[in-house]
């Protein structure tokens, strides 16, 4: 059974990307479009990894982040930004501290994408 990925971003461009990509290099990718749905998706059915942009209203990334550890404690969190009012450098730097297993800076490659991936699902 391949890994299930939740992808989260406020971006549907950047969803449907992700989505794409990683299904066609053989993951189970399902979308949500925001931070406040993917909240809802951790709690009735956990993925094994979750992929998530910090710079979203409502619900961020971080908070997202927070959450997943006490909703599924063993899911793993790749964390992507390209910014906002504040570097990338500083908020990916903060997501690490935070339990993040892997950051990416937007804008990226799909290689690059791949290899996070690939770094945040294994033990």
């Amino acid at each position: 059974m391949p890994p299930r990925i939740l992808v989260v971003d406020d971006d549907q461009d950047v969803r449907d990307m992700l989505c794409r990509t990683l299904a066609a290099s053989g993951y189970e990718a399902f979308p949500a479009s925001g931070g406040r749905q993917a909240v809802e998706r951790l709690q009735c059915d956990p993925p094994d990894l979750v992929i998530t942009d910090v710079v979203m209203p409502e619900v961020d990334g971080f908070e997202v982040l927070l959450k997943l550890r006490l909703l599924a404690p063993g899911v793993r969190v790749l964390v992507m930004s390209g910014g906002g009012r504040v570097e990338p450098a500083v908020i990916l730097d903060l997501a690490r501290r935070l339990g993040a297993r892997s950051v990416l800076r937007k804008p990226f490659t799909r290689a690059e994408i791949l290899h996070a991936v690939e770094r945040a699902l294994t033990p």
